[in-house]
């Protein structure tokens, strides 16, 4: 939900893997709630229950069909050519296990010198492993590093990891859920993001950690 619209695709989805476990159907706001949390932990939200075979299931079935319907939001392409432009270096930091498929399947992989999913480290976010690991590859520092993302949690791993989060409202977190977990900025929209590079000066700012 930062580059691309997945709430319908993975909605879809998990509703398949409920019709054929006996679950009940959930809607696209309850799906909202819980993307960016790692399946297992999302399925608990939603059900009070996992098993690790609708995991299996989930994989083999339905998550090939989750891929075809992911839909970049308007101007994204541009904004990651944009960044490229600007001399910047891109990486992929997220709960999901195998990140690549998704970045094919928007034909976006082009544009990371890094992709790093949770089959790379120990910890989902809020824990900082993804974010620390992908500054590790690119080989920057966490006081050249934005992090963006649509949650909480997304912030939350920036503050932990030490770089600038930049939240964005495209997901179910409005600005104000945002800036309480620690962003830097919020932003409406990913296509705000070359503007800020251009004018944003982080090494000017006062960076203040989550409250509590």
């Amino acid at each position: 939900m930062t580059l691309a619209d997945s709430s319908y695709s993975i909605t879809d989805a998990v509703n398949m893997i409920a019709q054929s476990r006996g679950l009940r159907s959930v809607t696209r706001e309850e799906i909202l709630r819980v993307i960016g949390l790692p399946i297992a932990e999302s399925w608990m939200a939603l059900w009070g229950a996992f098993d690790e075979s609708w995991l299996d299931e989930y994989r083999e079935k339905f998550v090939p069909m989750e891929y075809k319907g992911l839909r970049l939001f308007p101007g994204a392409r541009e904004v990651l050519e944009s960044l490229r432009g600007l001399g910047m270096r891109l990486g992929v930091a997220s709960n999901r296990r195998n990140v690549l498929p998704a970045l094919e399947a928007t034909d976006i992989a082009q544009y990371f010198d890094s992709v790093v999913g949770l089959q790379d480290v120990a910890l989902p976010k809020p824990n900082p492993d993804v974010v620390i690991e992908s500054m590790e590859r690119l080989g920057v520092r966490g006081a050249e590093t934005w992090y963006v993302g649509d949650t909480a949690d997304d912030m939350r791993a920036a503050v932990a990891a030490g770089v600038w989060g930049i939240g964005v409202e495209s997901g179910n977190f409005k600005a104000a859920d945002l800036l309480e977990a620690g962003a830097w900025r919020a932003i409406p929209s990913v296509v705000d993001l070359p503007a800020l590079a251009e004018t944003g000066n982080p090494s000017g700012c006062t960076f203040v950690p989550a409250r509590g």
